[in-house]
């Protein structure tokens, strides 16, 4: 009897083990490479018990799988701690990032549990960025054994405002401290604040802005704008209307049958620029190749169609008039043509206000004009490895990995200011 309870021990045992490893093929497939080149990655045993697989994904096309590996320590995430790899076949061709070895002794709670609460922390978090909740801190959702919380939007934040537990290394890695990162995009600015707050002692112990900013100072405010000095290089050639990155074309989507946008054209990066004068382009997507333009520029999540400034990768509208930082269909540039034509060919003129629309549509043809680069950039940048997969913005990701729901919002002449521009990059899934 003995002998056949141990034989059916270990075999129950085994069964939970395929069960566990064929859970999540992918995070398995990753492990294993991880696993199998962990000297020439640099990690020992203890690096691979306390790591996860944050994302993975295997591009069929090269036959590479990329991993991203996050370091852990009692089941948190160490921030800033993560292992990027690449794998061709079961060899490591590309590695960035590191872990950090001294985590065990440089960590400030030894049991990993917060004397802090969530709650606490995003009060501390609004405080530090002079925002006034006109709403309780109330928990809503928590997962990840509660170290990841979401609550409202708390009357200060156009999202749901999150905070995550995780352990941060101080200033030169002296020590290691167990915090809160708590996630605000606040409703009066363009910032996305992260603000790390000591799950110990409430302190603040720093912060990220997830928007870049740009700025080249004040146009003159008689005549024509004077646009920055730019680098105008070597003239650029002409391109053909439909045939603007020379790419071999593997794919005709069939959506929205055409549609014509007058644009400062690709690859001309102002008005002032060599070939920058506007120019009408008809159904640009057509110079993409493949899973790039799939839905082509105006078709959306659930296969809606817009015949607005809208579509799968980019919703363009002007944010000067309220409600400020969210898009409505009076705010976008509307075709003068009905599905399944669109015609965006708004004809600018550049002496005059340009956020006029009668007589001359400026406004529109900026917002067309957004709409047209921004789409312009998806393409091309998906064609460069900026998939799906690999986190960029879509409302509909088509099934092809990663989080859907984060088409960009595109907000042309922004109330902020004048000669400026911002652009934020929160986590794969939240809007930039």
């Amino acid at each position: 009897m003995r002998k056949i309870l141990l034989l059916i021990v270990p075999l129950l045992l085994c069964v939970f083990v395929i069960n566990a490893q064929t859970f999540n093929p992918e995070e398995n497939a990753a492990l294993s490479l991880v696993s199998a080149n962990k000297a020439t990655i640099g990690l020992t045993e203890d690096d691979l018990i306390n790591a996860k697989v944050a994302s993975t994904f295997m591009d069929n096309a090269i036959g590479v799988r990329y991993v991203y590996l996050q370091q852990t320590f009692k089941g948190i995430s160490v921030y800033n701690q993560i292992l990027v790899l690449a794998f061709k076949g079961n060899t490591l061709v590309s590695k960035s990032g590191g872990f950090n070895h001294s985590v065990a002794k440089l960590a400030n709670v030894s049991s990993g549990m917060p004397s802090v609460s969530a709650e606490s922390a995003v009060q501390s978090a609004l405080s530090d960025r002079g925002l006034h909740a006109s709403q309780m801190a109330i928990a809503i959702n928590r997962k990840d054994n509660g170290h990841q919380v979401e609550f409202g939007n708390m009357g200060v934040s156009r999202e749901n405002i999150t905070a995550q537990l995780m352990w941060t290394p101080g200033e030169n890695n002296k020590d290691i401290r167990l915090s809160w990162h708590v996630y605000i995009i606040p409703n009066t600015t363009a910032d996305y604040w992260m603000v790390r707050v000591d799950a110990v002692d409430n302190s603040i112990l720093g912060m990220d802005n997830y928007t870049d900013y740009d700025n080249w100072g004040t146009p003159e405010h008689t005549g024509l704008v004077n646009y920055p000095a730019f680098s105008y290089g070597l003239p650029l050639q002409n391109v053909a209307n439909k045939n603007q990155f020379d790419f071999t074309r593997t794919e005709d989507p069939t959506i929205i049958t055409t549609a014509t946008y007058r644009v400062v054209p690709f690859p001309a990066e102002a008005p002032t620029f060599s070939n920058g004068a506007h120019a009408l382009r008809t159904d640009p997507w057509l110079a993409a190749a493949g899973n790039a333009t799939t839905l082509k520029w105006h078709t959306g999540a659930g296969s809606t169609d817009y015949d607005y400034s809208r579509g799968n990768n980019v919703w363009a509208y002007e944010d000067r008039t309220a409600p400020l930082n969210v898009g409505t269909v009076a705010k976008s540039a509307a075709s003068s043509t009905v599905l399944p034509n669109l015609t965006f060919n708004f004809t600018p003129d550049y002496t005059v206000d340009p956020t006029q629309n009668t007589p001359v549509p400026n406004q529109r043809f900026n917002i067309t004009n957004l709409f047209y680069w921004n789409n312009i950039i998806h393409d091309v940048m998906y064609i460069y490895g900026f998939t799906e997969a690999n986190f960029n913005f879509q409302a509909d990701n088509l099934g092809r990995g990663g989080a859907g729901n984060d088409h960009v919002n595109a907000e042309a002449q922004d109330g902020g200011g004048t000669n400026n521009a911002n652009f934020s990059t929160p986590a794969d899934g939240g809007s930039g």
